[in-house]
């Protein structure tokens, strides 16, 4: 079931385990193939529901950013609202306003956590340039760069920054990122 699954995840993160997801490409109907909310509610995909992993969108464009039109999020019906994000949830819905009120639950847990470019990603497949696209793209971009800084901490004898969401929310206007507001 979802919540002993991500108890599961839970357990990674405390061991140093940074776990990453994408968001999924289905826009906040949560699925490509029917583009449609079913009984006109968002669908909040899993595992990016659960609040124990770090849920990865979609931007495109630069250097102004915009979410990828296809990437997920939301909030989940499961999950609520973790400590860690009430804040900057608290303030995305006070902006929001009215605004899809009742397609959504406004308690659960929000994600993604963070984007990263999505669009125009070049690959080498059968020794051919292709340009490919979706969450799943972002998502091992920001794995990547965490596993360079884990890298650097444990070259300097510190643990790994294994379960990220805290410390992600704890500073979201640090230096090197961009609040995504739009798309």
């Amino acid at each position: 079931n979802f919540r002993s699954l991500c108890n599961s995840y839970m357990l990674l993160g405390a061991r140093g385990v940074s776990l990453f997801f994408a968001s999924g490409d289905g826009g906040v109907a949560g699925f490509k193939s029917k583009p449609q909310c079913p009984n006109n509610k968002f669908l909040a995909t899993f595992p990016s529901t659960c609040p124990y992993i770090t849920s990865v969108g979609a931007t495109t464009g630069f250097p102004q950013e915009m979410a990828a039109r296809f990437s997920s999020g939301g909030f989940s019906d499961v999950f609520k609202t973790p400590k860690y994000q009430s804040k900057a949830v608290t303030r995305y819905l006070n902006l929001l306003g009215n605004t899809d009120a009742g397609k959504f639950n406004p308690t659960g847990r929000a994600f993604p956590d963070v984007s990263a470019q999505g669009t125009k990603v070049v690959i080498e497949r059968n020794n051919a340039i292709e340009l490919v696209q979706g969450t799943s793209c972002a998502s091992p971009m920001v794995a990547s760069i965490v596993a360079l800084l884990n890298d650097e901490l444990l070259a300097a004898g510190r643990s790994t920054l294994g379960f990220l969401n805290p410390l992600l929310y704890h500073h979201p206007h640090a230096e090197g990122f961009n609040d995504i507001t739009t798309g």
